[in-house]
């Protein structure tokens, strides 16, 4: 079964982070994410790397709303990760800046985040 994979990761909007650091949480959230599927699906990661490794970076308005789209990835059984500042520059300590979600189906990922905007 060929399916499309992607993985997309969700960064607050309401943060204000330098371009810099933006790309750091955006960095964090697909590492972490890509590095769970492939501890737990070696060939589903594997497929999603050899097809380019297609990912998107959305926004929200809110911490709220990152820990709602982590439930709803759990409810579809998507492998996730929340991202939370180690507070070391721009941020407090355990500031929650983003979601990585997959990579994983496409259409399973599009019913969590499709609604969202590009970032």
């Amino acid at each position: 079964m060929n399916q499309s994979l992607k993985q997309t990761i969700i960064v607050r909007e309401d943060l204000e982070i330098s371009t810099g650091k933006l790309a750091a949480q955006v960095a964090h959230a697909s590492l972490n994410a890509a590095e769970i599927v492939r501890k737990k699906d070696r060939r589903k990661w594997q497929r999603w790397m050899d097809n380019g490794a297609k990912k998107i970076v959305l926004k929200v308005e809110s911490e709220k709303r990152i820990h709602k789209l982590a439930d709803e990835a759990n409810r579809f059984g998507v492998v996730y990760s929340i991202v939370k500042d180690a507070g070391h520059t721009e941020l407090s300590p355990g500031t929650i800046t983003a979601l990585g979600l997959g990579p994983d189906n496409a259409k399973k990922i599009d019913k969590i985040s499709g609604s969202l905007d590009i970032f």
